[in-house]
C-alpha cells in the first residue's frame, strides 16, 4: 500500500493531468460531442467551454445539438456562446435556428453574433439577412445588426440588399447600409451612390461616402474632398477632417494646400501609417514642396504650422535644402509645439545639420523654448562622450525650464563627471521652482556615489507630498534603507556612513514603489503622494465592458475609484478630473482646492459621465500638461490610442517625453482588463507606477 503522502502526489499529478487534457482542443467532432456529454447536465457555465469546441465541427450531429442546446439556453451569456459556435461556419440547417435567434434577439451582441453566423451560410444565410432588413425598423439596433452581417458577405446579393436598403432609407440611417458597403471596390452601382452621397447635405454621410472613396483611389475623391472641405463648419469631427484629407492626398495640388493644411492640422492621426504614404508621393514633387515650405511659417493656425513641420521630415531627399531652410524658419517662432515638431522633424531629416540649428536656440535659455531645443539635441548626441560635459553648464543655468531639462539629460547620461554633476544637483536642490528639484533629485539618483546620501537625507525636512516621496525613493534606492525622519538618517549615517556602499543600479524592470508612509490616499492601489495630481480616465465605449464577476461595468468601477480618492485626499491638496473618449474634457479649467463643496460638485461631474467614442490619450494627456501646476498624473485607460493627433503608441509615448523633458511630472498609469506595454512604457519613461486591474 502507497504512503499517505505519495497517494496526495499522486491525486495532484491526476488531476492535472486531466486539466491539461482537457484544455487541449478536440481534434474530432466525435471527441467533441463525448466532452459534452461529460458536462451536458451541469449549469451553463460550465457548459460553455465544450460548446465553444464544438463550434469547430460542421457535422450534422454537431449541428442538431448546437440548435437544441439554443432551444434550451437560459442565460444570456450561454445563449451568445452557442449562437456564435452556431455560426462560426457553413452547416445545413444552422440559418433557420440563427435567423430566430436574431430576430428574438434584445441584447445588440447577441444580434451581432447571429448576423455573422447567418451571414457565413452562403445564399440561404443571406437570403434570411436581406429578408430581415426589410422587415426591421430602419435605424434600430437589430437594423444596424443585419447591415453589419450583410457587410462581412462579399457576395452579389449581400451587395444587393444593401444598396438596396441605401436607396430606400434617409438622414442618417444611410450610414449603417453604406458603412458597410466598404468592402466593394470598383463596384459601378456602389461607386455612384458614393459620389452622389459625397456631395449630400449632410456632412458625416458625405464623408463617410468620400472616405470609401478616397480609400480606392477613385477618380472624383479629390474634387469631392475639396468641395466637401468647402462646406465644413467648426463643428466638423476629426472623421469629416479625415477624409477630406484622404482625398486631397490623392492628388495634391499647389491649389488645394490650403485646403489640405487645414484638414490634416483637423483629423485624428494625419500622418498614421495609412496616409504616410500619401504624403511621401506629395513631397516628392519639388513644387508642391516650395509652396509648403513658403506657407508653413505664415499659417495663422498654430496647429497647421505643426502639421507643416511634420510632413516636411518626409520630403524626398533631392529637396532636403528646402525642407530644412523651412524648419530652421520655424525654430525661430514662439509657440513651443511648433518649435517642437520643427525640432524633432530636423533631427529626423538631417540630422548632420540639426545640431547647428538648434544651438543658437539653446544659448538664448529661453524657456521653454531652449528646452525643447536642448532635448532634440540630445536625441542626436546622447551617445557622444562629450555631450554631457556640454550639458553640465546649463544645469546651472538661469532660467528653470532649461536648467530642469539639462539635470534630467544629465541623469539619463551615461560617464558624466561625478564631482561635477554632484555640484550641479546640490544647487538645484535649493531652487525656488519644483521641477528643478524634481530634476536634481533624479541626477542625484543617478551619480551614485555616497557623499549623495546625505545631501539628499538633508533635504527631506524641507520638501513634502510628490518631492518628499521621491527624496524617500532615491535614498531606498541608493542605500535599501527608510527612515521616517532627517533626525533617523543621520543616526544611520554617523553608524554606517564611514564603510558605506551605494546598492547596484535598480534594474528598469523593478517598479520604483513610492514611499506611502503619511499617505491616506490610494488609487488603484497606488499611494497618492501629490498634493497638485491630475486623474485622466478613459470614457471611450468599450468602458462600457463588464468589470470583475459582479454586474458593474469598467466606468462603474472608474466612478466608484475616483469617488473614494478624492474623499481621501488631504485638505490642502488640489486636484482635477479630465475624462477622455472621443476628446478630452476637464472638470475644471485646472486644479483646485478639494473642499467638500468641490468634492460634491466631482462627483455630481463624475456621476454623468457616459461610455462613447474612441480613445484619444493624446488630447487627455495634453490637456493635463497644459496645467503648469501638475507635478502628477494618474492615466487609467483600457484600451490602446484609437483617436487623437498621434494614434501609434510608440510616437505618442515619444512626444509625451517630449513634453516632460523640464516638466518632470510623474505618470502612474492603471491598464483595465489586460498589460499595456504602451501605459508602462510612460510609466518606466516618467519615473512613474503602472498597475494592472481586471
Amino acid at each position: 500500500m502507497l504512503p499517505a503522502c505519495r497517494l496526495v502526489r499522486v491525486a495532484v499529478c491526476l488531476a492535472l493531468l486531466g486539466a491539461g487534457l482537457a484544455a487541449q482542443r478536440p481534434r474530432s467532432a466525435s471527441d467533441a460531442l463525448a466532452r459534452f456529454e461529460q458536462v451536458r447536465d451541469r449549469a451553463e457555465g460550465e457548459r460553455r467551454r465544450a460548446v465553444d469546441d464544438l463550434g469547430a465541427f460542421a457535422d450534422a450531429e454537431v449541428t442538431t445539438l448546437l440548435v437544441a442546446e439554443l432551444g434550451r439556453a437560459q442565460e444570456l451569456g450561454y445563449r451568445q456562446a452557442v449562437v456564435r459556435a452556431l455560426g462560426r461556419q457553413p452547416r445545413d440547417g444552422a440559418v433557420p435556428a440563427l435567423a430566430g435567434a436574431l430576430e428574438q434577439a434584445t441584447n445588440p451582441r447577441l444580434a451581432d453574433s447571429a448576423a455573422e453566423g447567418l451571414a457565413r451560410q452562403g445564399e440561404a444565410g443571406i437570403a434570411a439577412l436581406a429578408r430581415l432588413l426589410e422587415r426591421e425598423a430602419a435605424g434600430s439596433s437589430k437594423w444596424n445588426s443585419v447591415c453589419g452581417g450583410l457587410g462581412q458577405a462579399e457576395t452579389p446579393a449581400a451587395r444587393d440588399a444593401l444598396l438596396t436598403s441605401l436607396r430606400k432609407v434617409g438622414d442618417r440611417d444611410r450610414l449603417p447600409p453604406l458603412r458597410n458597403l466598404r468592402r466593394w471596390s470598383g463596384d459601378a452601382a456602389v461607386d455612384e451612390q458614393r459620389v452622389l452621397l459625397a456631395r449630400d447635405k449632410d456632412p458625416l454621410v458625405a464623408a463617410t461616402a468620400l472616405q470609401q472613396l478616397a480609400e480606392q483611389a477613385h477618380g472624383h475623391a479629390p474634387a469631392l474632398a475639396l468641395e466637401l472641405h468647402r462646406r465644413l463648419g467648426d463643428k466638423a469631427s476629426p472623421e469629416q477632417h479625415g477624409a477630406v484629407l484622404q482625398g486631397l492626398l490623392l492628388a495634391p495640388t499647389v491649389a488645394t494646400l490650403d485646403a489640405l493644411l487645414a484638414s490634416a492640422a483637423a483629423a485624428d492621426d494625419p500622418f498614421g501609417d495609412q496616409r504616410l504614404p500619401a504624403w511621401r508621393r506629395a513631397l516628392g514633387d519639388a513644387a508642391w514642396v516650395q509652396a509648403l515650405a513658403a506657407a508653413a511659417p505664415g499659417r495663422k493656425a498654430v496647429p497647421e504650422r505643426v502639421v507643416a513641420a511634420i510632413a516636411l521630415q518626409f520630403v524626398d531627399p533631392a529637396h532636403l535644402d528646402v525642407a530644412t531652410s523651412a524648419l530652421r524658419g520655424l525654430l525661430g517662432q514662439r509657440d513651443p509645439d511648433v518649435v517642437r515638431a520643427a525640432a524633432a522633424a530636423l533631427v529626423s531629416l538631417a540630422p548632420d545639420r540639426a545640431a547647428d540649428a538648434l544651438l543658437p536656440l539653446v544659448a538664448t535659455g529661453a524657456d521653454p523654448l531652449a528646452a525643447i531645443a536642448l532635448e532634440a539635441l540630445h536625441t542626436l548626441r546622447s551617445r557622444d562622450p562629450a555631450w554631457p560635459a556640454e550639458l553640465l553648464p546649463l544645469a546651472t543655468g538661469r532660467t528653470p525650464g532649461l536648467r530642469a531639462a539639462a539635470l534630467q539629460l544629465l541623469a539619463a547620461c551615461r560617464d558624466v563627471d561625478a564631482s561635477a554633476a554632484l555640484a550641479a544637483a546640490r544647487a538645484g536642490l535649493a531652487h525656488k521652482h519644483w521641477n528643478v528639484r524634481a530634476a536634481a533629485i533624479a541626477l542625484l539618483t543617478a551619480v551614485r556615489t555616497p557623499d549623495v546620501v546625505p545631501t539628499l537625507f538633508e533635504r527631506l525636512d524641507a520638501e513634502q507630498a510628490r518631492l518628499r516621496a521621491d527624496l524617500t525613493a532615491a535614498l531606498k534606492d541608493l542605500t535599501g534603507q527608510q527612515f521616517p525622519t532627517t533626525a533617523a538618517w543621520r543616526d544611520w549615517w554617523a553608524k554606517a556612513g564611514a564603510t558605506f556602499t551605494v546598492r547596484p543600479r535598480r534594474d528598469q524592470a523593478e517598479p520604483a514603489r513610492r514611499d506611502a508612509a503619511g499617505t491616506t490616499a490610494s488609487y488603484w492601489d497606488l499611494p497618492v503622494v501629490s498634493d497638485r495630481v491630475v486623474f485622466v480616465v478613459d470614457v471611450s465605449g468599450s468602458m462600457n465592458q463588464p468589470f470583475g464577476t459582479g454586474n458593474a461595468t469598467r466606468l462603474d468601477e472608474a466612478k466608484r475609484q475616483l469617488g473614494r480618492v478624492l474623499a481621501a485626499l488631504p485638505p490642502k491638496a488640489k486636484a482635477n478630473v479630465i475624462a477622455f473618449g472621443n476628446d478630452a474634457q476637464g472638470l475644471a479649467t485646472g486644479l483646485q482646492a478639494i473642499d467638500d463643496r468641490r468634492r460634491k460638485a466631482a462627483a455630481a461631474w463624475t456621476d454623468a459621465l457616459q461610455a462613447r467614442g474612441a480613445t484619444n490619450v493624446h488630447a487627455a494627456l495634453q490637456l493635463a500638461f497644459a496645467d503648469a501646476e501638475v507635478d502628477t498624473i494618474f492615466l487609467l485607460t483600457d484600451g490602446r490610442p484609437s483617436a487623437g493627433a498621434i494614434v501609434a503608441p510608440e510616437p505618442l509615448a515619444r512626444e509625451v517625453r517630449r513634453w516632460n523633458v523640464d516638466r518632470g511630472l510623474r505618470i502612474h498609469t492603471v491598464a483595465l482588463g489586460g498589460r499595456s506595454e504602451f501605459l508602462e512604457r510612460l510609466a518606466d519613461d516618467s519615473g512613474g507606477e503602472h498597475t494592472v486591474a481586471r
